[in-house]
């Protein structure tokens, strides 16, 4: 009789843990499509300047309202860049030919003015966010060496990969809760193939 009432027991608690997971997905799921913002990539140019290998692109937010409410309260973040430039092989992994990364910020200060300083190009401010994304984002530079390393005729692949990410949040927190984005936009990765 005990056996029965164990089986019994041991069923009803593994539903009510199954409740609670499934309510658990539900709750995040409807938060998910709200905090679902995404950097753009606009106006991508790869050309030659001056001898180097220079890509210029602008990125724009998919929305602003995750990103103003952390900066409203005060958190600052953190805009990471990675370009990589690879030599596109059809059965093994692209060669890299040369990589660059770089980190640039936004926070608002005391003066409800939204700051965002870029390596190489300093800050800029403004009262509005969007247009602070417009003028002082709408224009990146990012140089990847010298030109003379691609050949002619030769396929390359250029990557870039952005992310808008909070630097005050601390890393076992990140990886305790894997699950949650603490990011105020997703990262995105993208692509150009070309020929020279």
């Amino acid at each position: 009789m005990s056996f029965m009432r164990l089986g019994t027991m041991t069923r009803r608690r593994f539903a009510a843990c199954l409740v609670w997971a499934l309510a658990g997905v539900l709750c995040c799921g409807a938060y998910a499509p709200a905090s679902a913002q995404e950097l753009l990539l606009t106006n991508l140019v790869l050309n030659n300047y001056e001898g180097r290998i220079r890509v210029r692109f602008g990125i724009e937010p998919t929305g602003l309202d995750r990103i103003v409410q952390v900066l409203d309260v005060g958190e600052r973040l953190n805009l990471r860049c990675r370009a990589r430039l690879s030599l596109k092989r059809d059965y093994v992994w692209n060669q890299s030919v040369s990589a660059a990364a770089w980190e640039g910020e936004l926070r608002r200060i005391k003066t409800g003015e939204y700051v965002g300083s870029l390596p190489g190009q300093g800050s800029a401010a403004d009262k509005d966010l969007g247009s602070l994304f417009r003028k002082h984002l709408g224009e990146i530079l990012i140089d990847l060496g010298p030109w003379d390393r691609l050949e002619r005729g030769v396929t390359y692949v250029l990557s870039l990969e952005l992310s808008l990410t909070r630097p005050d949040v601390s890393p076992w927190l990140k990886n305790g809760l894997f699950f949650w984005s603490f990011d105020a936009a997703r990262p995105v990765s993208y692509q150009l193939d070309f020929t020279y």
